[in-house]
Order: C-alpha cells, then sequence, then structure tokens
C-alpha cells in the first residue's frame, strides 16, 4: 500500500512539472501558432486578420488589414495584431530603418509583452535603462509630436509614451496589470 502510494504521488509530481513546463519546452504547431496570435486582438479584428509565423510565413490569411503573429519564440509571450501602420512600425523597428506617420496607427497586445527597456528598443541588457514587463495593453503610434505631452513613466497605469525621442516613439494604453 505505502509502495503504491509513493507511486501515486511520484507520478504526480512528474505530471505537475510536465503540465507547469514552460512554453519553450516544445514548439508550437501552425494552429497553436495561430490561436495564440489571434488572441492578442478581440474577435472582431482578430477573426478576420491574416496570421503570419515569426519568420513572417502566412499561416491564414485574412480581409481586413490586421496583421497577428504569435510573438517570438521561445516563449511566445508577446503577441500582436498590427494595422497596417504598426506593421511599418514593427518592419521598420525590425530592419533599424528609419520610420515616420502622418496617421494613426494601432496594435493589440492583449495577453501582455515580454521585458523591455522602456526607453531603448534595441537593449537587451536588464541592468540598464527602464525596464517594464507590460500586461495587457494597446499602442497607438502617431505623426511626430504627438506624444509631446504625455509622460513616459508607466508606474501610474496611466497612458505613457515608450521609446521617446526615436523613431518608433509610441503611446501604451494599459488595460490592466
Amino acid at each position: 500500500m505505502r509502495g503504491r502510494v509513493l507511486a501515486i504521488f511520484g507520478m504526480l509530481i512528474v505530471s505537475g512539472v510536465v503540465l507547469t513546463a514552460p512554453k519553450e519546452a516544445h514548439a508550437l504547431t501552425n494552429d497553436e501558432k495561430i490561436a495564440l496570435a489571434k488572441s492578442a486582438a478581440p474577435s472582431f479584428i482578430s477573426d478576420k486578420a491574416t496570421v503570419l509565423d515569426e519568420a513572417g510565413k502566412v499561416l491564414s490569411k485574412g480581409s481586413n488589414g490586421w496583421t497577428c503573429n504569435p510573438g517570438v519564440p521561445p516563449k511566445y509571450e508577446n503577441p500582436m495584431c498590427n494595422d497596417a501602420i504598426w506593421q511599418e512600425l514593427m518592419a521598420a523597428l525590425n530592419a533599424k530603418k528609419p520610420f515616420s506617420t502622418d496617421t494613426l496607427g494601432f496594435s493589440y497586445m492583449l495577453q501582455g509583452d515580454a521585458p523591455i527597456d522602456n526607453d531603448d528598443p534595441y537593449n537587451t541588457d536588464q541592468s540598464k535603462g527602464s525596464w517594464v514587463k507590460e500586461g495587457p495593453h494597446i499602442m497607438i503610434v502617431g505623426p511626430k509630436g504627438s506624444v509631446d505631452k504625455i509622460s513616459s513613466s508607466f508606474e501610474s497605469g496611466d497612458p505613457y509614451v515608450m521609446f521617446r525621442g526615436t523613431d518608433y516613439e509610441h503611446i501604451m494604453l494599459q488595460i490592466s496589470r
């Protein structure tokens, strides 16, 4: 009886480890990537959005001009859905190229984001900078000068500016923490 209890207890421990293992423990299937990507925005946006994988391959063709992606491996903790302006911003950011717009652009990240330096989009050293791990939020980018009177402080919960003074500066609207 004692051996059986220990065996069951051991199986529970192993099961717990497997069930709580981080997402990087296995690769996501395309269906999992699509579901994760679409979770970044309300269904009235994501249901008809194009879904790209992390390499830019089309997983699901949409019809409403929005593009969703599952985030960056290995953790996939930053899925997002972008309008066309935000897709341009992300392409410029990733290529370290200039970006500007004369209109507003919108992005949903309803699953939150990976930790990031609020001031420098390219800083990977968490020992320096102003790091934030944002919960669900919406991002808005606009023409130069449109963020000038908005704080860069993210502690209060008010809308704030991320990447101020760069071509990629934008407003962050926190939904929850």
